[in-house]
């Protein structure tokens, strides 16, 4: 028994210390990215460390001697059932980290999307926040992937010299 649970402690140190390099593996790769993208490492790396842990937890206790083929069971159904109760919510998220990787529309930019006319203000995971026609517009970012995009305006460039601002051109 002792021997067992000296290799539950090993199994379980085992997948901490690889959550930990590639936590910071991660966290390194992020800072040459900007913000947008940082913030899907952040996710990256939150939920790598969940489920390496959690798999970590599950081997330790099967080799102390548990009987982990029950809890294996029932996660992989309450999964399946997450899963598809959540269909849209993670079709948004990974439409989110796609627009995030992809960059297809930017921030300022007047675009046309889901019927709604307006400057793109934030991108985040979930959703495209825009203003427009008198309204702020929340549309999924999974509307993005799926139907068409008008972009009606490039957000404007801001130009500079080195002795300052630009002049306006005549």
């Amino acid at each position: 028994m002792y021997a067992n649970l000296l290799q539950a402690l090993a199994v379980f140190g085992l997948f901490f210390a690889a959550s930990v390099l590639l936590d910071r593996f991660l966290k390194k790769i992020s800072a040459r990215f900007d913000a947008a993208a940082s913030e899907l490492f952040r996710l990256m790396s939150n939920s790598q460390k969940a489920v390496l842990l959690f798999i970590g937890l599950i081997l330790a206790l099967s080799r102390i001697g548990f009987d982990v083929a029950g809890v294996a069971t029932g996660l992989g159904l309450t999964g399946f059932a997450l899963g598809f109760a959540l269909k849209d919510a993670i079709s948004n998220l990974v439409a989110g980290i796609m627009i995030t990787l992809y960059k297809p529309i930017r921030l300022g930019q007047r675009i046309e999307l889901a019927g709604s006319k307006g400057e793109v203000l934030d991108i985040n995971l979930r959703y495209i926040t825009l203003r427009g026609d008198g309204a702020t517009h929340l549309i999924p970012n999974s509307l993005l992937l799926s139907t068409k995009v008008t972009i009606l305006a490039e957000p404007p460039e801001e130009r500079t010299s080195a002795d300052g601002p630009a002049a306006p051109e005549d």
